[in-house]
Parts: C-alpha cells; structure tokens; sequence
C-alpha cells in the first residue's frame, strides 16, 4: 500500500472514532491515540468500535489481534492488513 493509502485509511478510521466518541474539540485523535486519551472509550464502546470500523472498511477484525492493539496506530496497521488479505 502507498502512503496516500495509509493516509486515507487512518483518515477515515479517525472519523469512525470521532462518530464513535464525539470527543470535543480539544481532543487530537491520531496514531499514538490510546483508549485513556478518549473520554468515554472503554472495554464496551471498544467493542462498538471496532464493529463501526468493520462496517465502515467492510472487514472483519480477527479477535486475537484485536486484544493485542496499543493504539490508533495500532488500528489502523491491522485494518491496512484485513484490506489487504
């Protein structure tokens, strides 16, 4: 995958997150984003999440990598890898 590629797929997961949440406005999500910096995320809304994110990309997220994600980063490199497959 290009650049413009991961560019666009972390846009993208950027705003499911943003849709999930609604974090104000002061609130930067990008790769080092974790589930602390986000008010509202925890163990159930990652659940949501990661439901919207396999809606919005049209893929199914294999639990076992799911558990292992440390951020937004994280996210979006397993989710360039479900596309890919």
């Amino acid at each position: 995958m290009t650049n413009d590629d991961r560019d666009e797929i972390l846009q993208r997961l950027v705003t499911v997150i943003a849709k999930t949440f609604r974090p104000d406005s002061s609130t930067a999500i990008g790769p080092a984003t974790t589930s602390t910096d986000i008010l509202g995320w925890n163990s159930l809304s990652h659940t949501i999440l990661i439901m919207n994110v396999e809606e919005a990309f049209g893929i199914e997220l294999p639990f076992d990598e799911i558990a292992g994600l440390a951020n937004v980063g994280d996210l979006a490199a397993l989710v360039r890898r479900m596309r890919a497959a």
